[in-house]
This record gives structure tokens, C-alpha cells and sequence, in this order.
């Protein structure tokens, strides 16, 4: 019998072609978290956990570090040690720690792009009027992209006036969409001047972002 890898996640340390066994003490581990594995990695847990005794043969595709480790045999051999980019701390898990990636991969699972979408409030209209734009260094999209955040000022189209504020975490294949239709209006834009104001706000903006992205790949070195 062959099992599936476990289930992906852009946080996930261990094996991504291999199903991970975790040590519990309260019972089985929480469907859709990241967790620690046998073999000292992360990987999310399955929604239907694998019930198998490290004492029998395992099925193929089973993490072998990790059965050996419930089977107390030898013990994986120790990631090295990096900081962590996000809170500072020492970790073994390659520049982000065990708790931050925990805390990114619930945040990713959240914004991953349905193909139906949950039902939801119908909150009528908003007519966003500006706010800032930054790229959030922990959360991705389901393909591993990063995703932006904006905080942006809306004011209902409809009902009562005063403004509002809004904290949106956008994955970057959302946004391909929207911008595929903003650039197909924008060429199909008869004015010159809406077309030299589009492009110029652009272009300022990716000029700023990217000095940002640059900055922070200095402060961080290259990935160990």
C-alpha cells in the first residue's frame, strides 16, 4: 500500500514527497496545522491521520527518519543553526523558525484561493480611496508566491457616509487577475493622458517597492 506525501505548504521543512509520522501525547494532531515531524522537520497534518505501529513493516512512501525516530532508533542528524529573520531567534528550520512558520502557514492556508468561494456577508459596495501597498515577507499564495497587504480607506457606494478602514492580505495570483483587466482597459483607454497617468504611477510605485526588495535581500544575506 502506498500513502500520499503529506499535504503541501510553503512553510513545510520536511520532505515534500514523503507522508511525516508526529509524536503526540493528547491524541491526534490537528488536521491543516504545521507541526513537528519524527524526522525534526514541519509538515501540516493530513485530515485523516495515518494510524500505523513503527513496530510493523510501514507502507511505501512513509518518512523513514521518522519512523525510526518513534521507534527511538537513530535519530535524524541536526539541521544547522540560522537565525531567524522574523523574530531573531536560533532555529533549525533555515531562517524562519518553528513558531513563525506555524503562524505564516495558518495565514497562508486562510488567503489560498478557493475555487468556490465560501459564502460570505453581502457588505454591499466600497469605493476604495487610497491607502498604502507593502508586500508581507510571511504569506503566500497556494503557489508560493508572495502575497501584499494593503490597508486601505473605503466609503460605502450606498447607505450611510463615513469612511472606513480595511486590512487586506491579497495573494499575488488574485492580483495577476485584476491587473490583467486594469492593463486591458487602460489599452483600450482613448485618452493619452489617462494612459501617461497610469503608466507613471506604475512605474513609481515598482521603482519604490523594488528598492524595498532589494534593501531587505541586503539586510538578510543569502539564504543559507
Amino acid at each position: 500500500m502506498n500513502v500520499q506525501p503529506s499535504p503541501y505548504s510553503p512553510y513545510a521543512t520536511a520532505d515534500p514527497a514523503e507522508r511525516h509520522l508526529f509524536p503526540t501525547l493528547f491524541g491526534p494532531p490537528a488536521a491543516g496545522a504545521l507541526l513537528p515531524t519524527g524526522c525534526h522537520a514541519l509538515a501540516v497534518a493530513p485530515d485523516e491521520p495515518l494510524k500505523v505501529d513503527p513496530a510493523e513493516e510501514l507502507p511505501a512512501g512513509v518518512c523513514a527518519p521518522c519512523a525510526a525516530a518513534m521507534r527511538d532508533d537513530t535519530a535524524s542528524a541536526p539541521r544547522p543553526v540560522t537565525t531567524c529573520y522574523s523574530c531573531g531567534d536560533q532555529t533549525h528550520h533555515n531562517r524562519l523558525c518553528a513558531v513563525c512558520r506555524a503562524e505564516a502557514h495558518q495565514m497562508w492556508a486562510a488567503t489560498r484561493v478557493a475555487a468556490e468561494p465560501p459564502p460570505s456577508t453581502d457588505v454591499g459596495t466600497l469605493i476604495v480611496r487610497g491607502g498604502p501597498i507593502s508586500i508581507s515577507p510571511n504569506a503566500f499564495c497556494e503557489h508560493g508566491d508572495l502575497a501584499f497587504t494593503a490597508r486601505v480607506h473605503v466609503r460605502p457606494l450606498h447607505g450611510r457616509q463615513e469612511d472606513a478602514t480595511l486590512n487586506l492580505l491579497l495573494p499575488r495570483c488574485y492580483l495577476a487577475k485584476m491587473f490583467g483587466a486594469v492593463l486591458a482597459a487602460v489599452d483600450e483607454d482613448p485618452s493619452p493622458e489617462a494612459q501617461d497617468r497610469f503608466t507613471q504611477t506604475v512605474t513609481e510605485t515598482q521603482a519604490v517597492v523594488r528598492d524595498t526588495l532589494r534593501s531587505r535581500r541586503d539586510e538578510n544575506g543569502p539564504a543559507t
